[in-house]
């Protein structure tokens, strides 16, 4: 194996009705590593092996008081060596897990859903986040990130939501709004990358919304991310949006990808993995 291909997908609601056509997108793609939000569900034996069956993949769960569960599914070639919940009370759920496909070949995935409704909150979140991003370690951190980026430009189509939806975006009301992108400019000064702006910088790289509910709230928002360690983010060979005939159909977001270079990987030093807090 000479390629890591890592996507991020949140499924809306756990897929519910939905599990074909979300199988048949991550199936399409065919990710090494997939972290999923709005796992919804996952926490029943049944459905989960269900999901594990209809994806081809094994899968860790990120349990969520609100329901709205994470998990990170991997190839049978990737063994999982530790995995846990982040200890932080998020309002969803964030889970981490530690990779390995050989001795040099190994980094720690990390799934989160950050809070729908308070900037401040999302920023307290992903604050507890950064430390994946210590010095010399490899760390892909992931998920529905429900915020805008350092430098993205805001579409048209957001500034028409109804202001008590809005509301959930922006730092200061105002003529124009200022919207908040503390999140992801914490996580970059941290020591993360956006992988998907780096390997693409002028898209616009909307994850959000796709046409499943026709023109309804048909705002286009780039709030799904991947972010890489460094060193990881080095090796990043593409990264892209997934939009296809099924991709449009079957949630509300549409799935991200990136790939990364394994090609001499590793010094055949064991990397300090970072201690959960107790």
């Amino acid at each position: 194996m000479t390629t890591l291909r890592v996507m991020t997908y949140n499924i809306l609601e756990g897929a519910k009705d939905r599990l074909d056509v979300v199988a048949a997108v991550v199936r399409a793609a065919d990710p090494d590593v997939l972290g999923v939000t709005e796992a919804n569900g996952f926490d029943e034996t049944k459905r989960l092996k269900e999901v594990e069956k209809a994806f081809g993949m094994k899968a860790v769960l990120g349990r969520a008081r609100s329901g709205f569960h994470v998990a990170i599914f991997t190839k049978p070639a990737w063994t999982v060596e530790a995995s846990g919940p982040e200890f932080y009370p998020f309002f969803h759920a964030a889970l981490w897990a530690k990779l390995r496909l050989d001795k040099d070949r190994h980094f720690t995935a990390v799934v989160a859903h950050l809070n729908p409704f308070s900037p401040d909150e999302r920023l307290a979140e992903i604050r507890a986040l950064c430390r994946h991003a210590a010095p010399g370690e490899r760390a892909v951190l992931m998920g529905d990130f429900n915020c805008m980026a350092p430098g993205d430009d805001i579409d048209a189509s957001v500034l028409e939501l109804p202001r008590n939806i809005l509301a959930r975006f922006i730092k200061e009301a105002g003529d124009p709004v200022e919207f908040d992108r503390r999140e992801i400019a914490l996580a970059e000064w941290a020591g993360f990358v956006d992988v998907y702006r780096k390997m693409v910088p002028k898209k616009p790289g909307w994850t959000l919304m796709t046409t499943r509910f026709g023109a309804a709230l048909r705002s286009r928002m780039r709030i799904d991310y991947m972010l890489a360690t460094s060193g990881l983010a080095k090796r990043a060979m593409s990264a892209e949006v997934i939009e296809t005939h099924e991709s449009r159909r079957a949630s509300d977001h549409y799935p991200l990808m990136a790939t990364f270079d394994l090609r001499g990987m590793g010094t055949g030093k064991s990397e300090k993995w970072i201690p959960l807090e107790k």
